[in-house]
């Protein structure tokens, strides 16, 4: 086992974790161009809105275009959305379970490319291919590990702020404190997605429309009108900025000034910095456990 192996499993050093985390190695820039590429030669797969497929075997798939629900169905349960995948996620056996109950559902119309390893060598250096998926299987890791912590140890307002808040640091803007947020999924999808009935989930939005955190849009669409205010609803903003929101501006952000070089100088002040993305659907290894649990400020946390 190399040294930085060796820094992914020891969960006594998480300054480090943090650390090769918050680096990758392909920048949006480049993965963008190695994708449009690999888009251009890969076979396409098409659904039409709530169509539902099985988990892909034995073929990687990247989400082009639409949204995708992960959707669960125990046997004797109620349907619980596991994420909700935007263009460039990954659609794999390594990131989705592949088991009874699961499934992909499209909640838009929506295209998915196949990525396979002989059109890279074609297309593409073959380095470029495994850093790409290596890259965005980690983000959409990191991305169910927040799930996680958002169903698991928040109560239903900080979980609905967070919920939103992650949507709106996709597209923050430097300048602006007004965002739109696209909101093409149901209401049910997203009262399923965050374990909450949907006349919670809506007596929850009204509330940040009356204290003017968010407007109605349209009826797929909000307007988030004071993102500093509905970062401090969320006790998981920090982590949510590291994983969702442009390097560029969180660099700048009065929320979170320390560069990448002291990243571990910054765990001491509510972990202003990047989540270790060493997770899976399934429980929390014990590394991340270990890493992520004392970041949750006290009183966070719901029984």
């Amino acid at each position: 086992m190399n040294l930085q192996q060796m820094m992914l499993v020891d969960s006594s050093r998480p300054a480090q974790l943090l650390q090769s985390a918050a680096n990758p190695a392909l920048d949006k820039t480049e993965a963008a161009r190695f994708l449009d590429v690999i888009c251009g030669q890969g076979d396409c797969l098409h659904l039409r809105p709530q169509q539902r497929v099985p988990p892909p075997a034995g073929k990687v798939f990247v989400l082009r275009e639409g949204m995708l629900a992960i959707d669960a169905t125990p046997a004797k349960g109620k349907l619980q959305v596991l994420d909700f995948l935007v263009p460039g996620d990954v659609v794999s056996a390594s990131t989705i379970l592949p088991m009874p109950g699961i499934s992909l559902r499209a909640i838009t119309s929506t295209s998915l490319v196949a990525l396979d390893p002989p059109a890279v060598d074609q297309a593409g250096p073959v380095h470029d291919y495994w850093t790409f998926q290596i890259a965005q299987g980690l983000n959409q890791l990191a991305r169910a590990n927040i799930h996680q912590l958002m169903i698991g140890r928040l109560e239903t307002e900080p979980r609905v702020a967070s919920f939103v808040l992650g949507l709106a640091l996709r597209n923050v803007r430097e300048g602006t404190r007004e965002i739109t947020v696209e909101l093409p999924m149901s209401r049910i999808d997203i009262a399923n997605y965050l374990v909450i009935n949907c006349d919670t989930l809506s007596r929850t939005m009204m509330r940040f429309c009356d204290c003017g955190l968010i407007e109605r849009e349209s009826r797929h669409a909000i307007r988030v009108l004071d993102l500093d205010a509905l970062r401090k609803k969320s006790p998981l903003a920090s982590l949510l900025s590291a994983v969702f929101e442009k390097e560029t501006y969180r660099q700048r952000s009065a929320l979170d000034p320390a560069p990448t070089e002291t990243l571990s100088r910054t765990l001491v002040h509510a972990n202003h910095g990047a989540i270790p993305p060493l997770v899976t659907h399934g429980p929390l290894p014990i590394a991340v456990q270990s890493t992520l649990m004392p970041l949750l400020p006290h009183g966070a946390c719901g029984r």
